[in-house]
């Protein structure tokens, strides 16, 4: 169980630590790490009768050389029996990633008894509200119910502050998660994650606080991207303005860049479903302009730029161009793939920008299958993506859009067969991008289409 694991933020874990009952706590762990009062009894050079008094409280575990040790063994947060000072407002984090403790801590040597007392003392005193609190609010949420959670993380979800090298860790592995197209262990994960980066970041000061800010933004960014993926719009937009406003405290270019990225699709989703055109042309152009400044704000469409910078750049592009695709403006969206295709020549190498913002000449080109099948082209649509080398995108969530991308306008090209064969082959990808509610309504559509329904299609729906 790593530092972000919900394990330690449980109701049972924080409430035994809160009111100093550090037997049942050990015995907790113990038990979720399916270690026998034997095993732990014989690292800890204790008889089994002793340590089964201490788990269940009949003898009282204060002494700090035995609580030390069952630390060490148990691989227990030194701060949850009492041994360190834990993270609070009240601690901040140096730019080398170790707390400075602006309160009192509570030394350890020749003192260590009494300050353990002391500490006992000050955690009944608090006990009581922490028990109160938290049973209520750190429900595990699963589905539908944690995308909503996520925007509630910081409130609702028990965190402690953690290095910036661990909380990038799990960035990265959540982010290879949604690459992955495991969307429902990923709006599992997310409100925790999001509640350990807001602990972090306010814990922090300087430069490391700065940090932190941009590693908050992508937390609330893949939150954002995630709720995209399941129409959960609303969900969407506030994640993505929280994710920029993070941004901004950064201070980093890439990572404004890319919550500015995810404003605008939320901006282009909701003009979308306006009832008035005036309504939609206007969200339209709000987003393709917000896309279009952010790209040229990087100072990246001429010389030679970093790669991410460039790829950033490049992203807003393609974006900005499905935009003004959708609007219906053929000449700016053919004019803004164009400039991102120059983009991906200037590319030295394949790049990224944040977030879901992969970036190369095979990114462009599989934008082009949305953007012409929105213009109306398939035929056009349909030649880019024979030009695709899927194993040339850099992640299954990407392979699997592809795909999905040339079933619509294999669809509106009026060829099921062939439409029905790129989602099963989208399918073989990954599974759970099917399961997006856009992609669901593509193969109703496909299935209520008239003449023979293709056996793969039929396949197809029985497999979602």
């Amino acid at each position: 169980m790593d530092a972000l694991h919900p394990f330690w933020s449980s109701p049972e874990v924080l409430r035994a630590a809160a009111t100093a009952r550090y037997g049942p706590l050990a015995r907790a762990v113990r038990h979720a790490r399916r270690l026998t009062l034997a095993q732990v009894a014989s690292r800890c050079h204790l008889s089994l009768s002793t340590l089964s008094r201490m788990e269940t409280g009949q003898r009282k575990l204060i002494d700090v050389h035995y609580l030390r040790t069952l630390s060490e063994v148990l691989e227990i947060p030194p701060h949850l029996f009492g041994l360190a000072p834990a993270f609070t407002g009240a601690a901040q984090m140096r730019e080398d990633g170790g707390p400075v403790n602006v309160g009192t801590a509570i030394p350890g040597g020749q003192d260590g008894d009494e300050a353990m007392r002391r500490r006992q003392v000050l955690a009944g005193l608090v006990g009581v509200t922490i028990a109160g609190v938290l049973p209520g609010t750190a429900r595990a949420s699963t589905g539908e119910e944690s995308l909503e959670a996520l925007l509630l993380a910081r409130s609702q979800c028990p965190a402690v502050p953690v290095p910036l090298v661990t909380l990038s860790q799990a960035l990265a592995d959540a982010q290879r998660k949604f690459e992955a197209c495991e969307y429902a262990d990923l709006s599992r994960l997310l409100p925790q994650l999001i509640a350990t980066a807001h602990a972090s970041k306010d814990a922090s000061v300087g430069q490391m606080q700065e940090r932190m800010s941009a590693a908050l933004s992508r937390a609330y960014l893949l939150g954002s991207e995630l709720a995209v993926k399941q129409h959960r719009d609303c969900v969407a937009r506030v994640a993505a303005d929280r994710s920029h406003s993070a941004a901004e405290a950064s201070g980093d270019p890439l990572v404004i860049a890319a919550s500015s990225r995810a404003i605008a699709i939320g901006m282009r989703r909701h003009a979308l479903g306006a009832s008035e055109k005036i309504d939609r042309d206007a969200g339209l152009n709000g987003a393709i302009t917000m896309l279009t400044r952010t790209a040229l704000d990087l100072g990246a469409e001429q010389g030679n730029p970093p790669v991410p910078q460039l790829a950033s750049y490049g992203s807003l592009l393609c974006t900005a161009s499905y935009s003004a695709a959708q609007n219906g403006n053929t000449a700016q969206a053919v004019a803004l793939i164009e400039e991102a295709e120059n983009a991906a020549r200037r590319l030295k190498s394949a790049g990224s920008g944040m977030g879901n913002a992969q970036f190369s000449a095979t990114t462009v080109a599989v934008y082009r299958i949305g953007v012409h099948t929105t213009l109306g082209d398939t035929a056009l649509a349909l030649t880019y993506f024979e030009s695709v080398e899927p194993r040339r995108l850099p992640s299954a969530e990407r392979r699997a859009r592809a795909f999905v991308d040339a079933a619509r306008a294999w669809k509106e090209h009026g060829d099921v067969e062939r439409a029905a064969d790129a989602l099963h082959r989208a399918h073989d990808c990954a599974p759970q991008e099917l399961g997006r509610p856009s992609v669901q309504r593509l193969i109703t559509a496909l299935v209520d289409s008239p003449g023979r329904t293709p056996a793969t299609l039929s396949a197809l729906v029985h497999r979602t």
